[in-house]
């Protein structure tokens, strides 16, 4: 397996999709801690009329509320933290291990790699090592971009204690782990680049979607949809703070075990022409 893994990093080296998706993501992070900034500094010139706004809504308001929730505070931890749970990045994410594990099939690598001996289950981990990898590289260098403006805004300041801080960042990196699996389950499945960006960009938003709606109705399935993976990624740093640091553990751990399982039992059966 560690020649396999060799070749699948030599592979990232030279990937200028990869190299692309880099420059996207520090580019967006930086962007995006502007943007948080300015709305941040615009709701709290607004806050009384907001929040009139808000309880006009009724059982729209609690959708509001968490949307607020996100956006950054007066501290360098607090941007470093919004763009660990945001969706952007988990998106570029998408893109590029659905580019790097798609083409494996299309230009036909992974055939080769499976006629030169190797098992499959070493060439399935090898894939979804390397998806590891790349979501790794993408979060880390959008968190850098978005600590940029940070830095230069707040300096090296928190809103939280050095021990739920190091708790976040564990807990973040078992759950982006679960995210990178998960899209690696998916290439393997669809065998094709184009379906399997669709695929991690789609499911993951029509899923969300229709959380959100049964929540406005049922505020008791808020404790059961956050364990889905990307509303936990989400409240991370709630559910730390409130003492349930549990949920992501829980979460990453059961998404990460279903989408190996699910992807090296597909890979086994697959035909691969």
């Amino acid at each position: 397996m560690s020649e396999l893994f060799r070749s699948d990093f030599f592979k990232l080296r030279k990937s200028r999709s990869i190299l692309v998706c880099l420059i996207v993501s520090f580019i967006l992070g930086a962007l995006m801690s502007v943007i948080y900034y300015i709305a941040w500094q615009e709701l709290s010139r607004t806050m009384d009329e907001t929040l009139k706004m808000i309880e006009g809504m009724g059982d729209y308001s609690g959708v509001v509320m968490e949307a607020m929730d996100i956006l950054p505070s007066d501290n360098l931890w607090s941007y470093i933290n919004v763009s660990l749970c945001d969706q952007n990045v988990l998106y570029i994410a998408a893109v590029a291990i659905g580019i790097f594990v798609g083409s494996e099939y299309s230009m036909g690598t992974i055939k080769n790699s499976l006629t030169r001996g190797f098992r499959r289950n070493s060439v399935f981990f090898s894939k979804m090592i390397s998806a590891v990898l790349i979501m790794v590289l993408i979060v880390f260098v959008y968190a850098i971009g978005s600590a940029v403006p940070g830095c230069i805004l707040f300096g090296f300041s928190a809103n939280i204690s050095a021990g739920d801080m190091l708790m976040c960042i564990a807990l973040y990196l078992l759950l982006f782990i679960a995210a990178a699996s998960f899209y690696a389950m998916i290439a393997v499945i669809t065998k094709r680049t184009g379906y399997a960006i669709a695929a991690a960009l789609i499911l993951p938003i029509i899923v969300t979607a229709l959380i959100n709606v049964i929540k406005i109705g049922n505020q008791d399935f808020g404790s059961v949809s956050r364990y889905w993976l990307f509303e936990t990624i989400t409240n991370t740093q709630k559910l730390v703070q409130s003492g349930e640091g549990y949920v992501p553990a829980i979460s990453g751990a059961v998404y990460l075990a279903l989408s190996s399982l699910i992807g090296i039992g597909v890979f086994r059966k697959q035909s691969i022409s």
